[in-house]
């Protein structure tokens, strides 16, 4: 029997949603649809390893609420299923038409919404290759759909989880309101050696909103509003 999926495929101030079936419920919590390295093409893989789990859990140690929290660069969900068990809603924003098709057969609870939008500093179009999670922006070109995160309105936040391979910055200059009235606890993959510009600048910006470095778990960092 199949199961359904809410996925959110239009502008957020139309609240729309469409039902997409799945082909059957996952055997395991480490069960997923990949497409990565051999997998060309959407596959199953009975144990595709936890999904960061230890970066996940550093980071949730800091939570002291559990109602909404936003899956940034959510990929093909490995963040998602294990924050749907936590939060009361889990709102996720992935561009790339190839990852969401492996979401879409993974992530099967009712509290869960997913936008297909790369979060930016203004609305644009941009590009991606779609077998990659980075976006390349060239104004006025690609078939990706940018939007500020401002422009949600979202509220009751209390966990941010950030991957998005290079575009932190534009992303928090969007940001910039929503944060501000919120103080969700923020897990932002940041790669000091290979992007160290980026960092340095992302790092001003979360502190200009009041936040603070609390930990280091590999690539990914906990902030907190002070």
């Amino acid at each position: 029997m199949a199961v359904n999926s809410t996925v959110g495929d239009h502008a957020p101030s139309a609240w729309t949603v469409r039902t997409v079936a799945v082909k059957s419920v996952m055997p395991n919590e480490n069960s997923f649809w990949v497409l990565y390295g051999q997998h060309t093409q959407p596959t199953h893989v009975d144990d595709a390893g936890d999904g960061q789990q230890q970066q996940r859990d550093a980071a949730l140690a800091y939570v002291k609420q559990w109602r909404v929290c936003l899956d940034i660069g959510s990929n093909i969900g490995q963040w998602t299923r294990p924050l749907a068990s936590r939060f009361k809603s889990v709102i996720c924003f992935e561009p790339n038409p190839n990852f969401r098709d492996c979401f879409k057969k993974n992530i099967t609870e009712k509290n869960v919404i997913l936008w297909p939008y790369g979060l930016s500093n203004k609305e644009h179009q941009a590009q991606q290759d779609f077998n990659s999670t980075v976006l390349q922006v060239k104004e006025g070109h690609g078939d990706i759909e940018c939007r500020t995160l401002d422009s949600f309105g979202l509220n009751n936040l209390d966990f941010v989880k950030i991957d998005v391979d290079g575009f932190e910055v534009p992303l928090l200059e969007g940001a910039r309101e929503t944060l501000g009235k919120n103080t969700p606890v923020i897990n932002i993959e940041m790669k000091r050696d290979k992007r160290p510009r980026i960092v340095k600048e992302a790092e001003q910006i979360l502190r200009d909103l009041g936040y603070q470095f609390k930990k280091r778990t590999k690539s990914d960092e906990v902030w907190l509003k002070t």
